[in-house]
């Protein structure tokens, strides 16, 4: 084991010929293992002697008193070992409803934000192994992304080294058996409510009974496009001081005519790296937000100020002949969303939804189609109903009395309330989204369809109890998203 993870740090040249490198530890196999191999290798007579080792550990108040027990254990085998330790403690939980996000994506942010904080620019060794890589690029694959999602974790990625990326968890494991080294036990690695967790447990061992070499296929694919991108990024370091009129830690400026200048491909990488330094070395932008921003870019100029609010409280603005990108913090963002606009949707009719890649469509169902959906409503048989009016995640039926001639269109507001389908009373949309588990990210950009009083479809999630079709609807009104086109 030593020798393979010696082997792979000179490969890629992951530790410096001096100074100090800090190294995350939560306590696990990993990072215990982690740890052992770098206090083996680094110090005073060994194969990097110049090389000094700080631990560092985030406890994330997750899980009470076991949470502080864990650091205090940390704590205690850095003092034996005679290595330098900070703790840092952070309320992930509170972070995560403050900042209107996942409990996992807080608690990666809040561990990454502390280790920079100690490392103070210095390098930051982790404890992601081989099985990480292979469940990071299928959670990749599951949310989409383009070619720097399908090249996973690098052994390098600019602060941050994986000298474990050539071995698994099993190797790990073993390596602390033998060393008598005894891992703490993180019971949240087993609960199914994490994304990652139901990869592990559930995902890779199915794609294993289909192709027992899909762990090794995956790693495989991932090095083919990683020399791609390799080329992509030096592009995007080839453009970036043409493009880039000043850089600061919450706002990034660009000139708007060099930025359109690029070919598509280089202007969507190099607004990936903009929006990542800005969040903590993750982009939150999926294909949607770029169209968004391609969009807004591309629209004539009439000398107003045009901007998009993004995911993780990231602001497009098109001023002139600049383009400005930057990270509101959360005390200026007040009530969490920014305002809506709304736009009227007339019955038939389509419009384009603001802040959105969606089309609503709204559509009166022609008299044939009617007569014998009303036939179906009065004898209640809701299986031929369904057949005449087969409804989707982005396609439902709402009684025309209800809806009126005109529907007003627009994302989520503070405060908004509807009936979900089959409920007696209303609830907050937020709370809705929430019960539905909407990812965070896509909860802004959801539309909400009004009638004269009431909300009567949340795009995609439900139709208010209230639009229902009954024995009693004389109108049909057809409901639809559809994307914009390019």
């Amino acid at each position: 084991m030593l020798e393979i993870v010696t082997t792979y740090i000179e490969q890629h040249h992951l530790l410096p010929e001096q100074g100090t490198v800090v190294v995350a530890v939560s306590g696990g196999a990993d990072s215990l293992c982690l740890l052992h191999l770098l206090l083996r290798l680094c110090g005073p007579g060994k194969h990097f002697p110049a090389v000094e080792l700080h631990v560092a550990h985030l406890d994330h108040q997750l899980r009470g008193e076991a949470s502080t027990q864990e650091a205090a254990a940390v704590a205690r085998l850095a003092h034996e070992w005679g290595l330098a330790c900070t703790i840092g403690r952070v309320d992930v939980s509170a972070q995560a409803q403050a900042e209107r996000r996942s409990i996992e994506d807080a608690s990666r942010t809040a561990r990454y934000r502390f280790l920079r904080e100690v490392a103070q620019g210095r390098l930051i060794a982790v404890a992601h192994h081989r099985d990480d890589q292979v469940e990071t690029l299928l959670l990749h694959l599951l949310r989409g992304g383009g070619i720097d999602a399908m090249i996973g974790l690098q052994p390098r990625q600019q602060d941050i080294i994986r000298p474990l990326l050539s071995v698994g968890h099993a190797d790990t494991v073993a390596y602390c058996r033998s060393h008598g080294l005894v891992p703490i036990e993180d019971l949240s690695n087993a609960d199914p409510r994490f994304l990652r967790n139901r990869i592990r447990h559930e995902l890779v061992p199915f794609l294993e009974t289909l192709n027992a070499g899909i762990r090794e296929t995956l790693v495989r694919n991932a090095e083919v496009m990683r020399v791609d991108a390799e080329w992509l990024a030096a592009q995007v370091d080839a453009h970036w001081p043409k493009v880039v009129a000043d850089e600061q830690p919450l706002c990034i400026r660009l000139q708007l005519a060099s930025l359109l200048a690029l070919p598509l491909s280089l202007q969507r990488h190099l607004l990936r790296r903009v929006t990542a330094s800005l969040c903590d070395g993750q982009s939150p932008l999926e294909l949607r937000h770029f169209e968004l921003i391609e969009e807004l870019l591309r629209r004539p100029g009439s000398g107003e100020e045009l901007t998009l609010h993004l995911p993780q409280r990231l602001h497009l603005s098109r001023r002139g002949d600049m383009v400005l990108c930057e990270r509101v913090e959360p005390h200026h963002v007040g009530a969490g969303l920014a305002p809506a606009l709304e736009v009227t949707l007339p019955v038939p009719g389509r419009v384009s939804v603001p802040g959105t890649s969606w089309c609503a469509v709204a559509e009166l169902v022609a008299n044939e189609t009617l007569q014998a959906a009303r036939e179906a409503l009065r004898a209640k048989d809701w299986a031929r109903l369904w057949t005449i009016l087969p409804p989707t995640r982005y396609v439902v039926y709402a009684d025309g009395d209800i809806t009126g001639d005109t529907l007003r269109v627009r994302t989520r507001r503070p405060g908004d309330r509807m009936r979900p389908l089959g409920m007696m009373h209303e609830k907050k949309v937020q709370d809705v989204l929430v019960d539905a588990h909407v990812p965070h990210a896509e909860r802004a950009s959801i539309p909400l369809f009004f009638g004269p009083s009431h909300c009567i479809w949340l795009a995609g999630i439900h139709l208010d109890d209230r639009a229902r079709l009954t024995s009693r609807t004389e109108r049909i009104v057809r409901l639809s998203l559809h994307t914009k086109e390019p």
